[in-house]
């Protein structure tokens, strides 16, 4: 991005470079009108001078002269054609007389003079015709054209009648007072005239550059002086205080106050200043404050999880006890043969009803140690498949009591995984005894495993009715179950995703309502 010194320069130079244009262009076209006017005064002049001697030739015609071997009355035209040879030769000018029916062959009249005499006929108002042309041998010229009508001292020898010999011996015209008797043409070569004004064209072009020049020396100087250095200034002096610096001293701002304009934004920034340093004197005794409160907070949450845990522990070890004893002597009354029937099954359900019980309190006295960080992992290097095979055994007569088809797809060579057998063998266990809860009758229920150069992924998929997305995340969640989910506690599976990252793996779901659901956690692979 262009800085804005550059932009304002530019527009600048593109504005003068316009002026410049339009005052040369207006200079040449001023120089050629003037050139015009000089050249148009010079010929008229000179045709006047003609005009003059003409006059005095016609007025005084009593006078005689030896023109080829006899004495005659001078004729205008004759004299006219030698005057014109003289000022040829002490000028490079021409001047000649001409007529649409001359007495002398030489002073016939070209197109341009014809062109002339025949616009000098149409109105007598008409006396004068001029123009720029090139010669024949690319002279550029001027050439200027004058009318002569008929004076008094003209008609003796061109008036009426017409075809009479006048005393010069030439036939008489018929012409009357104020008809066009002829024209007077002027031709002045432009070289010299068209020089002068390309040299005064240049000198002007050379004054308005350097003048151009000088301005945009003297601009530039102005804008950086008062301008770009100014802005700098204030770009320093907002960085300063983007880094949380709001002190901002006083000889840092004194250049911006030595103009107006730039002083008030200079003021604006020592209100700013002062006004940022009170709002975050403020916030920090505010963040302390809240600090204060938080860690206040957080010592009561840490008591409270602390009392909490400490309460789970000891219930859980008060109900573990009994309910020991209870399954023991289920176990020793189920074995007496005496028993009818009816007391077998009754027994029976004591026997399950007491053993989800236990499970139970044991997921909660397991998440309850974890939760305070005492549960100790002993890793050991291991085939997940071997794990992945005993938990189907331990599923499998429940999946057959329920019709549901339990399979078990993993590679042939899987890569060994760091970790605790018991802890792991505890997640397959809670998500495979889930897919067997979950999954209606004649369902089915399959165990896969897969690597990559990192983890080794198992997944656990089943054909019940699946987990909505907005539980997908509250199912990891302790104490909670999604909607529809029989009764228990909801500690499986928070239990086992806190394993699985205890293990720094990872576990989550996939799953459409009404298609299944697959559970899916990870294990780093072991490293030498």
């Amino acid at each position: 991005m262009r800085s804005l010194t550059a932009k304002f320069m530019v527009g600048i130079t593109g504005l003068v470079l316009a002026v410049l244009f339009i005052s040369l262009s207006w200079d040449f076209a001023y120089q050629q009108r003037q050139a015009d006017a000089d050249l148009l005064a010079k010929a008229s002049l000179v045709a006047k001078q003609q005009q003059a001697t003409r006059a005095f030739i016609s007025r005084s015609s009593g006078d005689e002269f030896v023109h080829g071997g006899e004495a005659r009355p001078l004729e205008p035209a004759e004299v006219g054609q030698g005057v014109s040879h003289i000022f040829a030769d002490l000028s490079r000018s021409q001047v000649k007389q001409t007529n649409l029916n001359p007495r002398i062959p030489q002073n016939a009249p070209d197109d341009f003079e014809r062109a002339a005499l025949e616009y000098f006929m149409e109105d007598e108002s008409h006396n004068e015709v001029w123009q720029r042309v090139t010669l024949d041998d690319g002279t550029p010229a001027f050439r200027y054209v004058m009318a002569l009508r008929a004076e008094e001292s003209c008609l003796r020898c061109h008036g009426e009648p017409r075809g009479e010999l006048d005393q010069t011996g030439y036939p008489k015209e018929g012409l009357a007072l104020g008809d066009v008797a002829g024209a007077i043409s002027v031709i002045l070569p432009m070289r010299e005239t068209l020089a002068m004004a390309r040299t005064e064209s240049i000198r002007l072009a050379f004054l308005l550059v350097f003048l151009a020049l000088l301005c945009f020396v003297l601009i530039w100087l102005i804008l950086y002086r008062q301008v770009a250095t100014p802005l700098a200034d204030l770009a320093e002096v907002a960085t300063h205080v983007g880094m949380g610096n709001f002190v901002i001293s006083r000889e840092r701002l004194q250049a911006l106050k030595a103009n107006q304009e730039t002083a008030v934004v200079a003021h604006a920034f020592e209100q700013m200043s002062g006004r940022l340093q009170e709002l975050y004197a403020g916030l920090e005794r505010k963040v302390a404050e809240r600090t204060r409160e938080l860690e206040e907070a957080n010592r009561q949450l840490e008591r409270a999880s602390r009392y909490k845990s400490e309460f789970l522990t000891t219930v859980s070890h008060e109900l573990r006890t009994p309910l020991t004893s209870i399954i023991a002597f289920t176990e020793l009354l189920l074995n007496d043969q005496r028993l009818a029937p009816e007391q077998r099954e009754s027994l029976t359900e004591v026997l399950e009803s007491s053993q989800k019980l236990l499970n139970m309190i044991t997921n909660l006295l397991d998440y309850s140690r974890l939760e305070a960080g005492k549960v100790k992992l002993f890793r050991e290097m291991l085939d997940v498949r071997d794990l992945i095979r005993d938990a189907a055994r331990t599923v499998h007569p429940l999946a057959e009591k329920k019709g549901i088809e339990l399979t078990v797809d993993c590679a042939a060579e899987a890569p060994l995984v760091h970790a605790d057998p018991l802890r792991i063998s505890q997640v397959l266990l809670n998500l495979l005894g889930n897919a067997v809860k979950f999954t209606p009758e004649g369902g089915r229920v399959a165990v896969e495993c897969r690597a990559d150069a990192r983890e080794v992924y198992v997944t656990v998929r089943d054909t019940g009715p699946g987990v909505p997305e907005e539980e997908q995340e509250l199912i990891f969640q302790a104490f909670t179950q999604g909607g529809g989910r029989p009764e228990g506690w909801g500690l499986g599976l928070p239990l086992s995703a806190s394993l699985v990252q205890a293990h720094d793996g990872r576990i989550w779901v996939e799953s459409e309502p009404g298609h299944g659901a697959a559970f899916t956690f990870t294990l780093p692979i072991w490293m030498e």
